[in-house]
């Protein structure tokens, strides 16, 4: 929980025009006044100061939402509200729900108060972008600031001169990398030795050939993602990466690969959006003077002749040219854009996003025209509650401590022997794509919060199976042998719907073992390359295919990238 307070001078106040007088019907309201709204994870508290009709200060009292993420709409709406005394500015990018909840909340404390809302709605407050006249240049625009993007970017500062820039569209750096667990396999490096497990090349090639169920994956880019790997981690761990040979787990019961995690030894309380591991690799990027320009979204590849020569962006205040020699995609994947993924992935529309909210496809949408090639199929996806609670905290942790999981006709279908990614898949093929978790008197241990899943709405409770069968539309019979069957006798009996969430895509832009981008015929699209969760159908098709490989995948074919453009530019 963060306390923030934002206040503003009456000056500034008299100059938004908004200064109490005869014609604000608000003139006689004044106070501290409390509002709260539903954010992402939990309810937002706000505290709304008023005088005499002005909106002196908004202290946010209470958020759960995902740290970093949130933070730049807590650290700007409040802010902008208070300055411009109007409750409808606009949201911050990539923090839209944390946005949203403040604003309702700040309505929700003045209509507490007493106030009349009109003369706070002032409609958008967005700046109108100028053009500017004058491109810049570069010799490498990278397209995105999540963990592939900024890993490139370390490849160039420690390998080369050459002028790079990040462009991220969003207020914060880190992408999916913010809101998955961190951990990251690795193979071939001194940790392999100390952890007593590596895989051989052929090992890992095999491996991702399994996984993806005999669809065809680009051998020798996983080849080159091994001989890679190595450098890179290595690099991440001696510049800070809180990771430790004592703390590690399998990637895949089928595969030979340790899974280092970011809560070295245990030290480290992970919570969604406060990656140490980006938050190490980003350190590391400061340290070496990488620009990284935040709010800056890429709209258009510029082309000449076939040959990729730069792009167009657009930041908070303006439109401008970006000249580049080379042009690396780390633009992540399209799990939040609706329409992709009906395009791509029609099995999962019922899914539940619950990744980045950059993940809307950016890197499909610019290389439309470019006639590239689409590979790999299926989606990156677990078991979740709802799009506000997923699998994260108190409440959607508990998808994976039910006693069972059955489906509409009562039967256990298998999730809970499933490995976690399968899942997605599973649940979707069950009636209206879902599963209700089972718990019983032997869940004590969760039984506070159990209690605070119903109070919710998320979960319920009875006191007979046959009630909590009613409850679901569960069909009875069946439903009580799967329960004798499971060991579960004595209640209160909880359930909790299962959803099927998505965690990324898995189709992407073909891509050669250089991770330069390929046209119709095979051929590289001069000087445009692609890499991390963009090119994860190269690697891997049907399922996420492990543990640490969203993460292990994104940062080696960042470098990956890096090392191709800059033999190139040589």
């Amino acid at each position: 929980m963060k306390k923030i307070v934002v206040a503003v001078f009456a000056a500034l106040l008299v100059f938004s025009g908004c200064a109490a007088g005869k014609s604000n019907p608000n003139k006689k309201v004044s106070g501290t006044f409390r509002g709260t709204a539903q954010g992402m994870r939990a309810p937002i508290v706000v505290d709304v100061t008023v005088e005499k009709g002005e909106i002196k200060s908004v202290t946010v009292v209470q958020n759960e939402d995902s740290p970093v993420i949130s933070d730049v709409a807590v650290n700007s709406v409040p802010q902008r509200i208070c300055a411009q005394q109007n409750i409808e500015v606009d949201k911050v990018s990539g923090a839209t729900i944390t946005s949203f909840a403040i604003k309702t909340a700040v309505a929700n404390a003045l209509t507490e108060a007493g106030a009349v809302l009109d003369p706070y709605k002032k409609g958008s407050d967005a700046v109108k972008k100028t053009e500017k006249s004058a491109a810049e240049s570069v010799d490498v625009a990278i397209v995105g600031g999540g963990l592939a993007g900024v890993s490139a970017a370390i490849e160039f500062a420690r390998n080369s001169n050459l002028s790079v820039v990040v462009l991220e569209k969003e207020a914060y750096t880190g992408g999916s990398a913010r809101v998955c667990g961190g951990g990251m396999w690795v193979v071939n490096s001194e940790m392999n030795k100390k952890v007593k497990l590596d895989s051989t090349k052929e090992e890992l090639i095999a491996f991702y050939e399994k996984r993806s169920k005999g669809a065809p994956v680009n051998k020798k880019l996983i080849a080159a993602i091994y001989d890679k790997s190595a450098g890179v981690f290595d690099y991440f761990l001696e510049g800070g990466l809180p990771v430790s040979e004592e703390r590690w787990y399998l990637a895949h019961p089928d595969s030979k690969l340790p899974v280092l995690e970011s809560r070295h030894e245990g030290r480290y309380a992970w919570r969604v959006g406060e990656s140490q591991m980006f938050d190490a690799v980003e350190k590391i990027a400061e340290g070496l003077g990488v620009k990284i320009r935040l709010n800056s979204k890429v709209t258009e590849l510029i082309t000449e002749n076939g040959a990729v020569t730069g792009v167009k962006v657009e930041d908070e205040t303006s439109k401008y040219t970006l000249n580049a020699k080379k042009v690396i995609l780390a633009s992540g994947g399209f799990s939040r854009n609706p329409e992709l993924v009906k395009k791509y992935a029609p099995d999962y529309t019922k899914a539940i996003p619950f990744t980045c909210a950059g993940s809307t496809g950016d890197g499909f949408m610019l290389t439309e025209k470019l006639g590239v090639q689409i590979v790999g199929s299926g989606m990156m996806g677990i078991r979740g509650t709802t799009p506000f609670y997923g699998y994260y905290g108190r409440i959607g942790n508990l998808v994976f401590s039910a006693k069972t999981v059955v489906n509409k006709e009562g039967k256990d279908f298998g999730l809970k022997k499933a490995f976690y990614a399968d899942g997605l898949k599973l649940i979707l093929d069950q009636t209206d794509s879902m599963g209700i978790s089972i718990y019983d008197e032997t869940n004590a241990k969760l039984a506070d919060r159990l209690e605070e899943a119903v109070a919710a709405g998320v979960a319920k409770k009875a006191d007979t199976l046959e009630a909590l069968a009613a409850s679901y539309g569960i069909n009875e019979a069946e439903f009580k042998r799967t329960a004798e069957a499971n060991g579960i006798k004595n209640g209160p009996f909880y359930g909790l719907v299962t959803n099927p969430v998505l965690i990324g895509s898995i189709p992407g832009i073909k891509v050669d073992e250089n991770c330069r981008v390929l046209n119709a015929e095979d051929k590289a699209i001069q000087n445009l390359f692609a890499c991390g969760e963009l090119i994860f159908g190269n690697v891997f098709s049907g399922a996420y295919a492990s543990s640490g490989s969203g993460v292990g995948i994104s940062a080696y074919t960042g470098a990956i990238a890096a090392d191709a453009v800059i033999e190139e530019l040589k």
